[in-house]
């Protein structure tokens, strides 16, 4: 017999319930004998008989249950206890008979059909018995007679009855059985699922008092929000409080989007839908908020932007660059010539001089554009990642004007990649390029490393320089986007579109002050 047993409370309840009536009509009818110490005595081991049964019923059935055995001994015990009952109080006309409907009603709840029936059985041939001594001890035969008949009906009216009740009461127990465990399946469907879904969902009443959440909620919004049953909104959320009360003052139920800061965790973008809740009548019985964490979306959607701009952009600067560079060539060429065949004065060859110098220089920013426009045809070959790398770095050295750095290589000699090389030297001629132009005039460090993740090649390149704004961080892929007066802004931009044709990633992070690193991801095999 289990704690969880349906039957269990029910013996309880009458086993102890039977009692108490017992000792209550006994308690009544002890002033009715208080003067015969012979029929006090008699109901004082009926009394007595009856709380002993009561242990031993309740001892039996925590040991083996509601067994047959247990049912049809307390049936027959009981009837005998009530013979006795009323026999020494009266016989027939003793106020125990109401006992026998008591016997019967709760063989019916506990044994169902058989154990009323055999409990009215009993009562009758007990009752029967009690009438023909009473007839016998010269009682009126006709009242006995009388007397029997009405509650041999009424017994078997209770005992029928009894029956009716306990195969409904039965029914109904597996009805509610049933439908107990639907509701726990359910129940269990809902949890899950509402904390299977990525975005947080957060219910409250109408006094905008939190009655539920899901883990996702947990987690977008922090550990704040684990302990908000009961609690008000505004206390743990105010930005979707704040929210909320536009809904209700509006009743417009829109998308919106909303920054949330958390000191544990980083800012997030967070787009927020809210609903009210209704029940079936119509009637409101509070709000619902639904929210996701956007804020990688939002990057996406930026990048890709970005890139469509960039794209644009590449196509004008290409026919622009090709244009321009025709004319470039031929003043080149005049310049040049004069230089070589007029007879100039030292102020006219100075400004021939300039006029060539300027000349180069946007002839190096067409080429850069036409570079960042339409690449060369790709030439795909295996290099070394290391080799490549120290021959950008030995390039670098003989620029002029550069600071002195101590530089870490941390790159496995063995790590190779299927690439263009000219274009993968692009790549890092620009990086490491812009990590020396932002190094302090001493003290600079500047440090490359690489590991492997699953397929793809992980490159860091990190500096201890001056540092990117936080509000040029999202600009400074951007095309002409610089902050060197003599930068054309296209390196990094050469560098982002580039990764991305090799179906890679870069990002960038950056505190001012404290230096930047450049992240790469790149599959091992671009093709």
């Amino acid at each position: 017999m289990t704690s969880n047993d349906p039957d269990r409370w029910l013996f309880y309840w009458i086993t102890t319930g039977r009692l108490a009536i017992l000792l209550c009509g006994a308690y009544l009818l002890s002033s009715h004998f208080a003067d015969a110490s012979k029929e006090a005595i008699r109901l004082s081991l009926v009394l007595g008989g009856a709380i002993l049964l009561t242990i031993i019923y309740i001892v039996w059935y925590r040991k083996r249950g509601l067994k047959r055995g247990l049912l049809y001994t307390q049936t027959i015990l009981d009837v005998i206890l009530v013979n006795f009952a009323v026999f020494w109080t009266g016989g027939v006309g003793s106020p125990f008979v109401l006992l026998y409907p008591l016997a019967i009603i709760t063989s019916c709840l506990l044994g169902k059909k058989k154990g009323g029936t055999i409990s009215a059985l009993l009562s009758t041939v007990s009752y029967a018995v009690l009438c023909w001594i009473g007839g016998r001890q010269g009682n009126s035969m006709v009242d006995a007679a009388y007397r029997f008949f009405i509650n041999m009906a009424a017994f078997n009216l209770i005992a029928v009855l009894g029956i009716i009740l306990a195969r409904r009461l039965q029914h109904t127990e597996r009805e509610l059985s049933v439908a107990r465990v639907d509701l726990c399946r359910i129940e269990e469907i809902q949890r899950h699922l509402t904390n299977s879904i990525q975005s947080g969902l957060i219910a409250v009443n109408e006094r905008e008092e939190i009655i539920f959440f899901n883990q996702a909620a947990v987690k977008i919004l922090g550990q704040k929000i684990n302990n908000g049953y009961g609690r008000s909104l505004g206390e743990l959320w105010p930005a979707g409080a704040e929210l909320l009360k536009e809904f209700r003052v509006s009743g417009q139920s829109k998308r919106q989007e909303i920054g949330h800061t958390d000191p544990h965790n980083p800012s997030k973008l967070l787009g927020i839908t809210i609903f009210p809740l209704r029940d079936c009548q119509g009637q409101y019985l509070g709000y619902g908020i639904i929210f996701q964490d956007i804020t990688e979306i939002k990057a996406r959607e930026e990048c890709l932007q970005r890139m469509d701009r960039l794209a644009a952009l590449g196509e004008m600067a290409a026919g622009l660059a090709h244009e321009i560079r025709n004319p470039l060539a031929s003043l080149s060429g005049a310049v040049q010539f004069l230089e070589e065949t007029a007879q100039l004065e030292p102020e006219e060859k100075r400004l021939l001089q300039i006029i060539e110098r300027e000349s180069g220089h946007l002839n190096d920013i067409t080429s850069t554009f036409l570079l960042y426009a339409r690449p060369e045809m790709k030439k795909i070959q295996d290099i070394s990642l290391l080799g490549e790398i120290e021959s950008i770095l030995a390039l670098i050295r003989q620029r002029k004007g550069l600071p002195e750095a101590d530089l870490k290589i941390d790159v496995p000699g063995n790590f190779h990649l299927h690439v263009d090389p000219a274009q993968f030297r692009q790549v890092l001629l620009n990086l490491l390029l812009n990590a020396y132009q932002a190094l302090p005039d001493t003290g600079g460090k500047i440090s490359v490393e690489a590991r492997e993740e699953g397929n793809q090649l992980v490159l860091k390149f990190s500096d201890n320089g001056k540092g990117i704004k936080t509000d040029d961080l999202s600009r400074v892929f951007n095309p002409f986007f610089t902050t060197r007066p003599d930068g054309t802004g296209l390196g990094l931009s050469i560098v982002h579109r580039l990764i991305h044709e090799w179906k890679g990633d870069i990002a960038v992070d950056s505190f001012q002050g404290k230096g930047s690193t450049f992240t790469l991801r790149l599959p091992r095999d671009i093709n």
